[in-house]
């Protein structure tokens, strides 16, 4: 697993995606941190990447005049946090909990607020190819803000009990020669950083037992089982 800045080396670290995958399939994603065996990866864009990256270097801007961004002022409470720290741990040392001293917890914020009570409020950008108005919030998108709530209260920030979306949507329009308009949607959610922690140990004793069984509509565990059944036929 790629270290980063900060990690120690004789941790297993996960992250709130790295979570995710314990239930989308616990088989794979013990064989993934356990066995180093990880799903093989489809044809995936990279176009959103591309988009994180324009829109920090915009937020930066304004981070440096201690403004909102138009497209969000008056809309959210609060200034960029200056300077910002993208990255989170959170060591798990707790000699009660299963796997202490083997495991950590880290994040990476898209944004974060900072208001005039001096409590933290995380940010998440999200590119989206459908209209985000009509569209109910994914469980996993509460579960990075939850994530994030708890890493920046693990590293003594008080959080505001809320984190943001911001959805980014290509709207329709006849002049896109003049440049494409995105419609700019910010979701405001309730955060609750125990129940990040709760996963983030459920995942921890996985880790720390057998291999499990996997989902049942893993698409990997099923190819597999069913390639195994046709080659011992």
């Amino acid at each position: 697993m790629q270290l980063i800045k900060g990690k120690k080396s004789d941790k297993i670290w996960l992250s709130p995606t790295a979570v995710g995958g314990l239930h989308r399939c616990p088989r794979c994603f013990w064989l993934q941190y356990r066995k180093g065996i990880r799903q093989p990866e489809g044809i995936v864009s990279r176009l959103a990447n591309r988009f994180d990256v324009v829109i920090k270097k915009y937020f930066d801007i304004y981070r440096q005049t201690n403004e909102l961004p138009p497209m969000i002022a008056g809309k959210v409470d609060g200034h960029l946090e200056n300077p910002f720290n993208e990255i989170y741990f959170y060591h798990h040392n707790d000699k009660k909990e299963v796997g202490a001293g083997k495991y950590g917890y880290y994040g990476k914020l898209d944004e974060c607020l900072v208001g005039d009570n001096d409590m933290y409020t995380p940010v998440d950008h999200k590119t989206s190819s459908s209209d985000p108005r009509t569209k109910d919030t994914l469980e996993a998108y509460q579960n990075q803000l939850d994530s994030y709530a708890f890493l920046l209260e693990a590293n003594s920030k008080k959080t505001s009990g809320v984190g943001h979306l911001i959805y980014f949507f290509p709207e329709h329009h006849d002049k896109l020669h003049e440049g494409f308009k995105f419609l700019i949607h910010i979701v405001t959610l309730k955060t609750n950083p125990a129940a990040a922690k709760k996963k983030f140990l459920e995942a921890v004793k996985v880790l720390e037992g057998v291999i499990p069984s996997p989902a049942e509509d893993c698409p990997f565990c099923g190819w597999y089982d069913r390639v195994g059944k046709e080659l011992n036929a």
